[in-house]
């Protein structure tokens, strides 16, 4: 295989990959949980990777939605999200911790952490996020559900954002806790 194809596929099939070959050598190699798969690779320097590969067996369905409902949702979204964010900050005590959301953007830093960037995408009726974690995310509301979620591997924005977010404060995070659309 080439390096270029090698390179292209998608991270955590390689993950699984590199985990199923070495469960020979290592048969509790793979550890699964509703929220992540952490693969431990046996090694010369016994490299353990982890990666947030979401597998929650709950499908959903993006929701056709006139523009002005997209409005509404994104905004109490975001605008519960800002308001969480801005309590716990607060309430924790994190250097550079900062949240700043305007005009459909917010921005939140998290110090050494990195910072995250979540926007509206009107145009294609999505939020948008960027994480110093796991990258970038395009998010499409199933309102049967009243979720927002990742149509590549099916999690939802609040499982990123509890996850990685719990890890940064070392103390479990419920983003979406309270909210009601």
């Amino acid at each position: 295989m080439s390096l270029a194809r090698h390179l292209a596929r998608p991270f955590c099939r390689h993950l699984a990959l590199i985990a199923r070959r070495s469960a020979v050598a290592a048969p509790n190699a793979m550890v699964k949980t509703n929220t992540m798969r952490t693969a431990v690779v046996p090694g010369n320097r016994s490299w353990v990777m982890s990666q947030h590969c979401y597998s929650t067996g709950v499908t959903y369905t993006a929701t056709p939605m006139n523009i002005d409902t997209y409005h509404d949702v994104s905004d109490t979204t975001l605008d519960h999200l800002d308001e969480y964010l801005e309590n716990l900050g607060d309430e924790l005590d994190l250097d550079g911790f900062d949240v700043e959301y305007a005009q459909g953007v917010m921005t939140i830093k998290l110090g050494a952490h990195g910072t995250y960037v979540i926007n509206k995408q009107p145009p294609n009726q999505q939020i948008w996020l960027s994480s110093p974690k796991s990258g970038p995310k395009r998010y499409d509301w199933d309102g049967e559900k009243k979720k927002w979620f990742y149509q590549r591997d099916n999690h939802t924005l609040d499982e990123l954002l509890n996850t990685e977010l719990s890890e940064v404060f070392d103390k479990s995070i419920d983003v979406f806790e309270g909210l009601e659309i």
